[in-house]
């Protein structure tokens, strides 16, 4: 690998091109091209990327508390500073989680004929542990129009 390689090298990868765009115009394997960039941090893994998603999706700051987020070169952006403020987020915010992408099924209760979502888990029967109580030691009412998984 000589000088003007190495620079059309780092200029390629300065403008986010991919390892084999750039071994195939120097005109070296890809492997090469690859350990040349990860002897250099700044033109390693997908830092670029990473940096531009932050700054359009503004995640400067942790979205519960407002600490400033120290955000590694690598990987999705962080949104919460750690998972006490993640947790309290969500919990707070429940109507900003997209249900529809998720594995909810709108199940029946057997014992008190509620409508209840279910998470991943098709066969669930009742829709609280009180209604399962009540419908197991106490007999409480069956219901007929329920969704009858393993009656």
């Amino acid at each position: 690998m000589n000088e003007s390689q190495r620079k059309q090298i780092w200029a390629m990868r300065s403008q986010g091109n991919g390892y084999g765009t750039i071994a195939q115009t120097v005109h070296l394997p890809k492997d090469a091209v690859r350990k040349f960039c990860s002897r250099r941090p700044e033109l390693k893994g997908y830092a670029h990327v990473v940096q531009q998603m932050i700054a359009e999706l503004g995640y400067d700051n942790c979205l519960t508390c407002g600490i400033k987020l120290d955000h590694k070169k690598t990987g999705r952006p962080k949104k919460f500073c750690s998972d006490r403020c993640r947790k309290i987020h969500w919990a707070t915010h429940q109507d900003q989680h997209d249900k529809t992408k998720t594995a909810y099924d709108e199940l029946t209760c057997q014992n008190c004929g509620g409508s209840f979502l279910s998470y991943a888990n098709p066969n669930r029967k009742f829709c609280s542990h009180s209604c399962y109580i009540q419908s197991r030691f106490y007999k409480g009412g069956h219901n007929d129009n329920s969704t009858n998984h393993g009656d």
